[in-house]
């Protein structure tokens, strides 16, 4: 199932690394975007994270199961970039692990991090894939988008809730979309509040909470405040 493809594919940074194809595995070539095989163990475990639906009915259903039975992904590529996962990413995880440390409190990676996707349009993820400072910027994305959960880039725990909603932008001449699955460094979250200005409240000072969610008990949408909560790990190509 979806654990089992997750856990293989990775929850740290020094996992996803293992899979990267550019020149020991350093992601420092101008190509960022390496084709996964369709035989390939990795494309299995992202065609089932992709595709498998929730056992319990999710928040957000857009599809029946027979229409997301439909949708096909066509290609999937893996992002390497490693400057940004050097200078933002990688920081900011070593930084949610020592603030853990500080408050005594065990961080479990599948925990603390967890697999989700993201909607936007071409040009939005052509920036995200390739800048070398960061990929996300999530406080211009909370000004544009109505953000009912407060400010921060916004990701979906099943990837059929981005599909079936606006995020992904007009499809392809070819009709075909795209979208992000990203490794999230969610932290210890809080719930989300439209109050939420890019600050989140202290968890127990001076540590504030490092990122915010729809449901504590069941997150479906997963908000992040800082450029380097997000790892963008693959572009799905979907129809």
């Amino acid at each position: 199932g979806r654990m089992a493809a997750e856990r293989w594919l990775g929850y740290t940074p020094e996992r996803l690394r293992r899979l990267w194809a550019s020149p020991g595995h350093q992601g420092r070539d101008k190509q960022k975007l390496f084709e996964v095989c369709q035989t390939s163990e990795e494309f299995e475990q992202i065609f089932v994270s992709f595709k498998e639906m929730p056992r319990e009915t999710p928040a957000y259903l857009l599809y029946s199961p027979e229409e997301w039975d439909r949708t096909r992904i066509l290609r999937v590529d893996r992002i390497e970039n490693g400057a940004q996962e050097e200078g933002c990413t990688r920081p900011y995880y070593q930084s949610v692990r020592r603030t853990f440390e500080d408050q005594r409190l065990e961080f479990e990676p599948g925990i603390h991090t967890c697999w989700a996707f993201h909607g936007a349009d071409a040009a939005a993820l052509e920036s995200i894939i390739t800048n070398p400072v960061n990929g996300f910027q999530p406080l211009a994305t909370g000004s544009r988008n109505s953000s009912v959960w407060g400010s921060g880039t916004y990701f979906a725990r099943d990837a059929q809730y981005v599909a079936g909603s606006h995020f992904c932008g007009q499809p392809a001449p070819d009709g075909t979309r795209q979208m992000l699955m990203c490794l999230l460094v969610t932290g210890m979250p809080c719930l989300g509040d439209p109050e939420h200005r890019g600050v989140l409240p202290f968890r127990r000072k001076p540590h504030r909470y490092n990122s915010s969610v729809d449901s504590l008990s069941s997150p479906e949408v997963y908000i992040v405040q800082n450029p380097g909560a997000a790892i963008p790990a693959y572009l799905i190509t979907f129809a």
